[in-house]
């Protein structure tokens, strides 16, 4: 184990529940829209830098002759596709800050002559969850050159489509076995089905060693809410943690009117350590539940708690204590991080919230950006492909730790956050712009969604063929 200083990525997991927080106020979207929206900005840093790292964007070379080389590119523009839930009935707005991430990098790609003179047109497509099947068809069929940032939170539903028209993926999340290891695919953090990247869990059996002997999970009664709780119970033990008979125990999705009896069970079992799968309202529920009752686990849960209308809501401090998993830098750090502060002066810049989300999103953009920019004027999706399987060493600019995007393997670094009444505190480690760690916590798992997925020896679903 060792301090690293932040170098250069749920995207985090971050985590693969993370399609099921966050919600906006919003007028859902449901046809393409072009680049970026109101005035362009004005380019975040320098004009040539993201992060730590040159924006790769520009004019063409000199002598370079730019042709329509492929599905969604011309001479003079590249057409990519991206989306989100936000038309989902019960969480208007849900991920939208991840499409707009995308329009805004692409705006400040645009700003600065495009990929090689390329402008970049962005259509978006709203799955609202349960159409992610249609939203996958129409962008099969808008001559779209790539997903490039998108989070559909049943992902699952889409690949027999996506796989179908051949459209490949740089997406901003991903949720089930099927896609987080499909083929077509790459992440820029990547969180692969087949293995768990649980550094959490190294800092947590230091932190609390004598509640993690008695461990259970509470999980949405869903697909992504539960296949995360799985790899959970899967890899934990690895580093001590001892998962109690009857541990698993479900909750609503859509959530319940009481909570006293969900944790109670909890209670009954002896569970002196929860890892929670789900979003914050119903997290916040859960246990305000338990402190009625005087039940006081450790609580830990993913990135996609770490929102600042989660915080607000803690004002009474039912979640304090709560742990959160993260592997991008907190914008808290933003005065020692510059892709930190690029990426928040940039959304600021257009009235927008940021998110973790979306930066996830802006590092899949850049990403894909990388290697769309390496092919030159031959712009084609097996040119990029190419590319993006030969990237081993991506820090989103700076947003993240270092992941190996090219084979797909989980990050062995990160850091935990304590939410305290309304504010996001530092555990470990402590010190501004820094990560955790060890080359152990990236654990290979075998889970249902894992096998169900048909997972081969080169890492990839096979589940479609």
């Amino acid at each position: 184990m060792r301090h690293v200083r932040f170098a250069a990525a749920c995207a985090a997991l971050a985590l693969v529940v993370a399609a099921c927080g966050n919600s906006r106020s919003s007028t859902p979207a449901t046809t393409p829209t072009s680049a970026g929206g109101g005035a362009v900005p004005t380019t975040a840093g320098s004009s040539s830098n993201f992060g730590d790292a040159p924006l790769p964007c520009g004019p063409a070379k000199a002598g370079a002759a730019n042709t329509a080389s492929d599905t969604g590119v011309t001479a003079s523009t590249i057409t990519i596709a991206t989306g989100d839930d936000r038309g989902f009935s019960q969480t208007p707005g849900l991920n939208k800050e991840m499409t707009e991430a995308v329009q805004d990098m692409a705006a400040l790609c645009n700003q600065a002559g495009g990929i090689n003179g390329r402008k970049i047109v962005v259509n978006f497509y709203d799955a609202a969850i349960l159409q992610v099947q249609q939203a996958m068809a129409k962008a099969c069929s808008g001559a779209n050159f790539m997903l490039v940032g998108e989070g559909w939170a049943l992902d699952s539903n889409q690949e027999e489509t996506r796989l179908g028209c051949k459209l490949p993926a740089v997406p901003g999340y991903a949720v089930s076995a099927t896609f987080a290891n499909g083929p077509l695919m790459y992440q820029a953090v990547p969180v692969p089905a087949n293995q768990a990247a649980i550094e959490s869990a190294v800092e947590l059996a230091k932190l609390v060693p004598s509640a993690i002997t008695a461990s259970a999970t509470l999980a949405g009664n869903f697909s992504a809410t539960q296949e995360t709780a799985d790899k959970v119970v899967a890899s934990y033990p690895t580093f001590g943690f001892k998962f109690l008979p009857r541990s698993k125990v479900e909750y609503p999705i859509t959530g319940q009117a009481d909570w006293s009896t969900t944790v109670k069970q909890l209670q009954a079992i002896g569970a002196k350590f929860v890892y929670w799968s789900g979003e914050c309202v119903n997290l916040r529920a859960a246990m305000r539940a338990a402190r009625v009752i005087g039940y006081k686990p450790v609580w830990q849960t993913e990135t996609n708690h770490y929102e600042a209308k989660c915080a607000a809501s803690n004002s009474d401090g039912a979640m304090d204590g709560l742990y959160i998993r993260m592997v991008f830098t907190p914008f808290e750090d933003r005065t020692v991080d510059k892709a930190v502060n690029d990426y928040l002066t940039l959304i600021a810049q257009h009235g927008q919230r940021p998110t973790q989300l979306g930066m996830q999103a802006t590092s899949s953009f850049l990403l894909w950006a990388t290697a769309a920019q390496a092919c030159g004027a031959d712009l084609t999706r097996t040119c990029v492909l190419t590319n993006l399987a030969n990237v081993h060493s991506w820090t989103g600019h700076g947003l993240h730790v270092t992941t190996d995007p090219g084979r797909n393997v989980a990050p062995t670094c990160g850091l935990l956050l304590q939410l305290e009444g309304t504010k996001y505190v530092r555990v470990s480690p402590k010190d501004p712009g820094k990560f955790e760690c060890d080359s152990r916590s990236a654990v290979p798992v075998d889970t249902p969604a894992v096998r169900a997925a048909k997972i081969g020896a080169d890492g990839r679903s096979h589940e479609f063929g």
